[in-house]
């Protein structure tokens, strides 16, 4: 008898933890990735799309997941003839690295806004970068923010034009850094 209840009372804790976990499944279709790059004189920005991607959360709070980035879907809103020349090799070289990728390796919730840390893969070369982001839940939902997300893209390989690499550029030098404002809805 003893044993019994043991057995059950083991089934109730496990089953009781597991229900505290939930995976959601990112809607590509509403949710939006927006870049923003800089150079010495001007800047551009654009658009990108999620491929597919999976978030976790335990007890409420996110605790996992990645997704996958369409290279292909790269867009420059504010000079669509740029988009091209991004596509190619002096930038994110896309016909031979048609996807990127951001897997979240740790979370820390202890703040109001929980910090992400995960590993970025751009040109098959994976770097860790940290941000905040805002986090809500809904019965059936989750949607997770982040603004000004920077990324080094001398970290990845992308060389065109800056001026850490190239020192006569003058005023066509291009930043370093570019920033990702990322909206993540995803479902049950």
């Amino acid at each position: 008898m003893k044993r019994t209840s043991l057995i059950i009372a083991i089934i109730c804790t496990a089953s009781l933890a597991f229900a505290q976990k939930t995976n959601y499944k990112v809607n590509t279709q509403t949710s939006t990735i927006k870049w923003n790059a800089k150079k010495i004189v001007g800047g551009h920005v654009g658009t990108i799309n999620l491929q597919d991607g999976t978030l976790q959360t335990d007890k409420g709070k996110i605790s996992g997941g990645g997704f996958t980035i369409d290279m292909n879907s790269m867009a420059c809103t504010d000079a669509p003839k740029l988009t091209g020349h991004l596509k190619n090799e002096d930038f994110f070289n896309v016909p031979t690295y048609p996807t990127a990728k951001f897997v979240i390796s740790k979370v820390d919730n202890s703040k109001a806004n929980p910090i992400i840390t995960g590993n970025l893969t751009i040109k098959n070369k994976t770097k860790s970068i940290s941000f905040p982001a805002k986090v809500s839940t809904t019965a059936d939902g989750l949607f997770a923010e982040a603004t000004g997300v920077k990324v080094n893209r001398l970290d990845f390989d992308i060389q065109y034009r800056s001026a850490s690499i190239f020192s006569d550029l003058g005023n066509r030098a291009i930043e370093d850094e570019f920033t990702l404002d990322i909206q993540i809805k995803a479902t049950k």
